[in-house]
Parts: C-alpha cells; structure tokens; sequence
C-alpha cells in the first residue's frame, strides 16, 4: 500500500482515464474521457473504482428517450445519466478516517469508471456478503421503501404493486421482506413469475376484471399507463392509499376518463400521493428515524441476510462499454429485460 504525498492507495495510481458515459441528445450517449491526477484528491476526499452501475428503466430511459426534462428540475442535455453505482475505495485523502482501502460502497453516482467523493457524501457500505450487481439495485428498491413509509404502510397490510419493471419487481421483493402481502399485477407472464421468485403471494394480469375484488390496503404504482392507473385506483380498498412512482400518462394522450372521478375519490375515500422521495438529511435516528442513508443501510442488511434475493432479478450483465446496447433493448420494452446492469471493471 502507497502513502505518497500522505494519500493512502493500493497501487500507484497518479494518473488514471476515467470514462464518463453523457447523454447528448435522444439516443445519442457517448463516452467521454476525462484525466484524473492524484494532485486531484484533497486531504478529505476518496478515489472510488466503479465495479458496477445498474440501468434504471425508468428515469435512465426517459432520458435516453429525450424525455429528460419531463422530471421537474433535471437538467437538459448534454448530461450524465445513472445514479446506481457500487465501487471500491481505492484511495483517501490523509485526513480520511471513516472510509478505508478497499471498502465496498454504494453511491447515486452516474455510470462513470471512477469518481472523487469527499469523505462525508452520502454513500453506503456494502457488505462483503452482499453481491455487486445485487448491491447496485440498492436505491431502486429505496424508491418502494420510500413510498410505503409515505403511505404509513404497518406490517402485514396487503400491498398491491402495479407495474413490474425493475423498481416494481425490486418492490415486490421489499414489500414482502417487511412483512407485507404483496399482490403482483404486470403484463408480462416473464416478470410475473419473477415477482413470484421476490415473494409476492398472488399475481394478476394487467386489466383483470377481478382487480376490483382485491381490496388491497395500499397501491405500490409504479407504471405510466392510464391504464395501470386505472388499475391501482380500482384494485384499492375503500380509504386505501395509493403511492404513485411512476409518471402517470408519460408519453400517452390525455385518458379517455376523469382520473380524480368521485367513483374513487369521494366514494371510496382514496388517498392518492406522489412518493419516492426520503430526507437526505444527516440527523440522528431520533430526529428522521429513516432518512435515505439508514433506508439504504437497511436494504443492504437485507441482503446480507438473505432477505432481499435481489440477484435473481438481473437478465441482463452487460460490459460498460457496450451500455448502449442495454438502452437499445430497453427502448424496445423487451419484457425478457428486468434488471441491467454495466460492468466497469474490464
């Protein structure tokens, strides 16, 4: 281990090429090439090595559709795009006392090759147990931890999640590890079986005339469609709660019914809530009892655990610099895809 200069490194790394993938447009990301020197890293700062950044087919796709500025406050093109990413800390600053050599962390970084953080960024350990690939579906799964606090879920509710993408199938798997019953309503037969791998107790076809019957307590909505929408409001049970990932009606015409019809709203007393969002607020436990650090910390222990087997939702390992190609088929809506993610370390 190398301690010139007062940094603490496992190889000599005074220079290295770190590739950056920019979205420049609709379809058109790139790699990019920036130099980083060892002159770059401050007494307070880490050097994290990507090992493996995962493909959100939500967002990460709205942006590569050029539906970037849909999400309010995102930035226009050009732009980095990702926010799973699982490294290694492969040097620190000489003031650096909470990270050390060869720690494993999760961090909202874009898919990038390696990135300089300061010692207090929000970033997670991820437990030696705890597969990469796995690891990197950390915040995805965050976003239905997140909605069911906000829709003050108590164990043993049935919970009805709609939509099985990636942050559906990632929030059946968490639904069911914290105690819910989970019903799994999808399009695909391939990712319903998948939601039956993560735990869910019934699956439903999209559009079933008996979602009506289901009565679920709360509605995990993680689908555009009006379609799905319609779903969630008619499969929740009168004062039910609904929490809305998605983005209702994203690239579709305007529905061909009222979504806030009395039908729903005053006769069955629903509560419908845009979710997703947890305090990044560094606070002790007393003052937010799960802010997105500790809801993180508690996927990752789940992990660990063997609660979350998040590993066998991952179709698709796919080399950093073929990344494209995963966009690709992802832009298809191949219902083959669930999870993707970018392996850096080649």
């Amino acid at each position: 281990m190398s301690t010139d200069s007062g940094i603490r490194k496992e190889a000599p790394v005074q220079e290295m090429q770190v590739q950056k993938a920019i979205m420049f447009g609709a379809r058109d990301l790139r790699f990019v090439a920036e130099v980083w020197e060892e002159s770059d890293l401050g007494p307070y700062d880490i050097l994290v090595t990507t090992d493996v950044t995962a493909l959100s087919t939500g967002t990460d796709l709205g942006n590569y559709e050029g539906r970037s500025q849909e999400v309010p406050g995102a930035p226009g093109y050009p732009r980095p795009v990702g926010y799973s990413n699982v490294g290694t800390v492969s040097a620190v600053g000489a003031e650096v006392t909470r990270w050390k050599l060869g720690q494993r962390v999760f961090s909202m970084r874009p898919h990038q090759s390696a990135f300089v953080a300061r010692e207090t960024d929000l970033m997670v350990e991820v437990p030696a147990q705890v597969d990469e690939a796995a690891a990197s579906l950390a915040y995805l799964t965050q976003l239905g931890v997140a909605g069911m606090r906000q829709g003050h879920y108590e164990a043993g509710e049935h919970v009805a999640v709609i939509g099985l993408g990636v942050i559906g199938l990632c929030t059946v798997a968490v639904a069911t590890a914290m105690g819910a019953r989970v019903t799994a309503i999808g399009n695909s037969e391939f990712r319903n079986q998948l939601a039956l791998r993560m735990g869910a107790d019934r699956l439903m076809l999209s559009g079933d005339a008996d979602i009506r019957d289901l009565k679920a307590d709360m509605v995990m909505l993680t689908a555009n469609p009006w379609a799905a929408y319609k779903d969630a409001v008619d499969a929740a049970r009168y004062g039910g709660r609904i929490s809305i990932l998605g983005f209702p009606g994203r690239a579709q015409p305007a529905p061909d019914f009222n979504p806030l019809d009395a039908s729903w709203l005053y006769a069955k007393q629903l509560t419908l809530m845009g979710s997703g969002f947890s305090p990044r607020a560094a606070s002790e436990p007393y003052e937010i009892a799960f802010n997105l650090t500790r809801n993180l910390e508690m996927i990752l222990d789940y992990m660990r655990r063997g609660r979350l087997p998040l590993q066998d939702l991952i179709t698709h390992r796919v080399p950093w610099n073929e990344m494209k190609n995963a966009y690709e088929l992802a832009l298809s809506h191949s219902k083959e895809m669930a999870a993707a993610v970018f392996d850096w370390r080649a």
